[in-house]
């Protein structure tokens, strides 16, 4: 599913604002896309640009703040980095290339609004160099995240599938354990209590049924909400995933805005800035 991201900016050149909006029309088939706005729906904006070298846009900006504060903001200079810069900043550099534009923006949008198209569990989307770049870094600060107190048990026997969920879930400060079989998932919860559970259908060994009842039947996991992952999507598997104790089902791939429905959804006192 696409999203277009709106794009206020403060100050820049008139012919840097056309260089932006050339690379907005150049990545209009990404499943993330940009749009500048005008000046007056700034507000509106999901995201906003402020030209660091220009005294006055800064100062404009700075009154803006005051009262929309909640838009996470990048700052636009000519300076080198320092080493300095507040970890909280998100410098773009000049001068404003393609590459550099997308990865700075896709990395906010990762990060603050918790968008990641690319990390569909189960699907196999081929990233561009940009929106892969910005993928790794939002790995690295999925582990560096603050965490939230949440403990996840993802149970699926697909590498991709276990590290999409690590960076999804990381995002949201989710402290988690990846069992590749239905036994190992069964070693897991007799040792932890889980706030949620994320649990494939079709595993090795055991399946996802048979996984569910008996999480279901434990007194330190009878209580918690099972997600479960699979491929298939009839009603009678969704029916018998009902009858094994299932919370929800998600058929993958699973999109990402349906993941952040059931994590609301079951986990409704947990922190979230999505």
């Amino acid at each position: 599913m696409d999203k277009v991201f709106k794009v206020g900016v403060f100050g820049l050149a008139p012919n840097e604002q056309n260089t932006l909006g050339s690379i907005f029309k150049l990545a209009a088939t990404r499943s993330r896309q940009y749009h500048m706005v005008a000046a007056t729906e700034r507000a509106q904006a999901e995201i906003v640009l402020v030209d660091m070298d220009d005294p006055r846009a800064m100062d404009e900006w700075r009154s803006f703040s005051v009262h929309h504060s909640q838009i996470p903001t990048v700052k636009v200079t000519k300076a080198p980095a320092t080493g300095t810069e507040p970890a909280t900043d998100v410098m773009l550099r000049r001068p404003l290339t393609l590459k550099r534009v997308l990865e700075t923006l896709d990395k906010v949008t990762i990060e603050v609004h918790k968008y990641v198209p690319e990390l569909v569990v189960g699907g196999e989307e081929i990233l561009d160099e940009a929106a892969h770049a910005a993928l790794l870094d939002a790995a690295r600060g999925a582990r560096d995240a603050t965490r939230s107190g949440v403990k996840a048990l993802v149970v699926d026997d697909s590498l991709p599938v276990r590290k999409s969920m690590e960076i999804q879930l990381g995002l949201y400060g989710m402290d988690m354990d990846f069992a590749e079989t239905g036994e190992e998932a069964l070693e897991f919860i007799k040792k932890t209590v889980y706030d949620i559970i994320f649990l494939d259908l079709m595993l090795p060994g055991i399946d996802g049924y048979k996984v569910c009842k008996v999480i279901k039947s434990e007194k330190m996991s009878k209580n918690t909400p099972v997600v479960m992952l699979t491929g298939k999507g009839s009603r009678f598997d969704k029916l018998r995933g009902t009858m094994a104790g299932a919370s929800v089902y998600l058929t993958k791939p699973v999109e990402q805005e349906k993941l952040k429905e059931v994590i609301k959804q079951f986990l409704p006192n947990f922190n979230q800035k999505a």
